[in-house]
């Protein structure tokens, strides 16, 4: 139970600070401009406790999951069963996973993209381009560096129903040349008067925009835009200040 993704009901607190209904807007937003398809089948890698599944089977989408973390898993599949609805979630690697049936939108959250070396990264972009109808899009929350590696630290305070978390999250540079850092992720939980620590750390390869560009094209996808903040207003250029998330398109040939 140390473990982050063992522990949906924390995590799911500890980032509740994003306003989901508003982001959902965004995504609407973005099929609506830039998809060449119809969209009914929705895809979210790195789901964890699929925070947008509610708004977007609300909006008639077929949600489907991937997480490598049964709890995760889990707590995703009773969120849907009490809202009454069928969703696909799947125990599967973002990196090299496969569908029986290929989806029309695709998405990856906070920065959620896991992959630890080059050829994890190559492998995600070949089985997203397997996995996605062509005229599709793939969405990219945060999966973007626009700035160098380098070491960081952000901490923050979260609070629902009674249980208060602290949050701290720092990354390490581990390697500069194979672009590798350290992420640390620490969650101290008062639950009611009990407390609890929870740690995370992973080993992930950092992504800059010109090899996003190639790897993904070679497999087939086009660059539609990035945008600061979630802004669809504020294209990134290089010249202004990245303030936080900044959001990718890409759209399947």
């Amino acid at each position: 139970m140390n473990s982050l993704y063992a522990n949906p009901l924390y995590y799911e607190i500890a980032f509740s600070y994003r306003d989901i209904p508003w982001e959902v807007k965004v995504l609407q937003q973005v099929i609506q401009t830039y998809s060449q398809i119809p969209v009914t089948r929705v895809l979210e890698f790195g789901c964890g406790n699929s925070p947008h599944m509610q708004e977007l089977l609300k909006l008639s989408y077929s949600y489907i999951g991937i997480d490598l973390s049964p709890e995760m898993l889990q707590y995703s599949q009773r969120k849907a069963d009490k809202l009454g609805y069928q969703v696909e979630l799947h125990k599967q690697n973002m990196v090299s996973f496969g569908l029986e049936q290929p989806v029309d939108f695709a998405y990856t959250m906070l920065g959620s993209l896991y992959v630890k070396n080059t050829e994890e990264l190559i492998s995600h972009f070949s089985a997203v381009s397997k996995a996605l109808n062509p005229g599709g899009l793939y969405f990219l929350d945060w999966c973007v560096d626009f700035g160098w590696i380098a070491d960081s630290d952000d901490y923050w305070t979260a609070r629902r129903n009674g249980i208060t978390i602290d949050v701290r999250h720092s990354s390490r540079l581990i390697n500069c040349i194979e672009q590798t850092f350290q992420e640390n992720i620490e969650l101290v939980v008062d639950d009611h008067g009990i407390l609890h620590r929870i740690k995370q750390t992973s080993t992930r390869r950092a992504i800059y925009p010109q090899e996003f560009l190639l790897i993904s094209q070679h497999h087939g996808f086009e660059f539609i835009g990035w945008w600061n903040d979630w802004d669809l207003n504020s294209p990134l250029t290089g010249s202004e200040e990245i303030i936080t998330r900044p959001i990718s398109v890409l759209r399947r040939k």
